[in-house]
């Protein structure tokens, strides 16, 4: 088999990774090396599929795969195989994401290779665990993550905001909005059915911190300290 035709299996296993739901938010995350290494992985996969599938039909159909050749306005061996592998890839990335949804791979891949603060918006997008987000600005918004990042292709995650205040010179956090009261308020007071959009975008290079927000706890420490002081 000529070299040069081993391009296109190679080429198919690169679009598997950087295209399927089911492996490119894994790739996303490990550097370039290693996407090389594992697309090489993916294509020597799929040529031996491909020559199995090749030889079967050949087994079975003896006359099928000299009438395709033929039809190729070039002929050089092994062509169609090559062809054919790149095609497989092609159907099979297809199908996988037609059959899988990717708001859920994208959370597995997280669990897997996710770093700290991908795993804690994967925690309140699945378990509406409310956070506490820091900008540069000291402004401070409290709500749940509604979408997760994906690597590479945005720099932003949408929250719904329950609370939003500031932190004073000490690092003190001081609530001043209450957004949940304001949604109540809208709800009652409107006659007509209406859809409320409190989504919020926040830059993740603006975050300079992240975590988990107790009422319970925020109150006690806060009563706490107003006592003490």
């Amino acid at each position: 088999m000529p070299w040069n035709l081993l391009i296109l299996p190679l080429i198919g296993g690169y679009f598997i990774l950087s295209r399927c739901n089911l492996f490119k938010y894994k790739q996303q995350r490990l550097d370039k090396q290693r996407l090389v290494f594992d697309s090489i992985l993916a294509g020597i996969i799929v040529f031996i599929l491909t020559m199995l599938i090749r030889y079967l039909v050949d087994v079975c159909f003896p006359e099928l795969i000299p009438f395709i050749y033929n039809l190729f306005p070039f002929h050089m061996p092994f062509i169609g195989t090559a062809l054919s592998s790149f095609v497989i890839s092609i159907i099979f990335t297809f199908s996988i994401n037609i059959s899988t949804d990717e708001k859920s791979q994208l959370a597995k891949s997280i669990e897997k290779t996710g770093d700290e603060l991908e795993l804690m918006l994967l925690s309140s997008f699945t378990e509406a665990n409310l956070l506490q987000f820091t900008l540069d600005t000291s402004k401070v918004y409290i709500g749940w993550v509604i979408e997760l990042p994906i690597p590479l292709n945005t720099n932003y995650i949408r929250i719904i905001p329950a609370f939003s205040g500031f932190r004073t010179d000490r690092r003190k956090l001081e609530i001043t909005t209450h957004y949940l009261n304001v949604y109540d308020e809208i709800i009652k007071s409107s006659e007509e059915e209406i859809n409320l959009n409190p989504d919020l975008i926040i830059k993740l290079d603006r975050i300079v911190s992240v975590s988990y927000f107790d009422t319970d706890l925020y109150e006690r420490f806060n009563n706490l300290s107003e006592s003490s002081g």
